[in-house]
């Protein structure tokens, strides 16, 4: 079968057509036929030996990466989405074929885009999960988006948008592609690209949340303007650390920023979260269909992928590989 394999952590993937079909097992119960896989961040983490999960997926080589996809049932032809603990490590979706056990596999509806959908599904979560079911977000609240030029960036504005929020602050260090913002929803523009960020123009109503995609210096900026100048603060602030697109995996965090304005710092993957996982689906599944969410994606084939790896993904575009 067609398939991206790495050999080991310190080489980008490669393409082969020659590689074994997987096998089922009492585990991994289900054959499916892949028809699309996103390449993300985190799939390049993963692939290059420096996310915390990669000797899980990639014990032993070669190994085929990739962590979601969407595909049919071999035995069914039932068109299912495959979250990433779903399948077997050694055997991701960036092949013509994978094993995955087949109670946690996802449904999907005929009529949806399978490009679209698989592309955005992941990256759309990590929204919908914190301001729905772990913060309950008001209509009155506060969302601002740190990294809102980038794939999940662009999306969370959206689904900050598709749950009422009123006052959606963009957040980002492009100010010309910060500007294409406002038409997914934002209703203002931060621009953190300069040493210092000023935020007397921003208004915030309501509890602030912080859906932070980029850590590292921006944070930073954010903190420190986040310190009132009185001890009158009402205001709850959260900030959700979901990525680190500045590669930087460090902070530094002043003790005023947590004593004076209260911050609460959480991670994205709270167990309201988890719990709330199908039900999320629902909602994206619904939103994809009618076209209230949408994510801009580059379909690539599996050759093209492993020529482009370090290429792919960029610019707020999700490269998907289509089988």
């Amino acid at each position: 079968m067609k398939a991206l394999i790495i050999d080991n952590f310190d080489s980008s993937p490669r393409f082969v057509d020659n590689f074994p079909m997987p096998e089922k097992d009492s585990k991994y119960d289900t054959l499916i036929k892949v028809l699309a896989t996103p390449i993300e961040n985190l799939d390049k983490g993963v692939a290059s030996g420096k996310h915390y999960s990669s000797k899980y997926w990639h014990p032993s080589f070669p190994s085929i990466p990739g962590a979601s996809a969407i595909g049919q049932k071999v035995d069914t032809n039932e068109l299912v989405y495959l979250p990433a603990m779903s399948m077997r490590p050694l055997n991701g979706s960036m092949a013509e074929y994978t094993v995955a056990q087949g109670n946690m596999l996802v449904e999907l509806p005929s009529e949806i885009d399978n490009n679209v959908a698989v592309a955005s599904f992941s990256s759309a979560l990590t929204s919908l999960l914190p301001l729905k079911y772990d913060i309950n977000i008001s209509s009155e609240d506060t969302v601002i988006v740190n990294g809102a030029t980038g794939f999940a960036g662009k999306l969370a504005i959206q689904v900050a948008k598709q749950l009422g929020v009123k006052n959606i602050i963009a957040a980002g260090r492009n100010h010309t592609k910060l500007e294409h913002s406002l038409a997914l929803g934002a209703n203002q523009l931060l621009d953190i690209s300069q040493t210092k960020i000023n935020m007397d123009h921003i208004k915030i109503t309501g509890n602030l949340v912080i859906l932070d995609y980029l850590w590292g210096v921006p944070t930073e900026k954010l903190l420190k303007n986040l310190i009132p100048d009185s001890p009158a603060n009402h205001r709850q602030t959260i900030i959700i650390e979901i990525g680190a697109a500045t590669g930087q995996n460090d902070i530094t965090l002043p003790a005023t920023a947590l004593r004076t304005s209260g911050v609460q710092l959480r991670g994205m993957m709270t167990t309201k979260s988890l719990e709330n996982r199908k039900k999320a689906a629902k909602f994206l599944w619904n939103w994809l269909i009618n076209e209230k969410i949408h994510g801009d994606i580059s379909i690539i084939s599996p050759e093209t992928a492993t020529k482009n790896w370090s290429n792919t993904s960029q610019n707020g575009i999700r490269s998907v590989i289509a089988f």
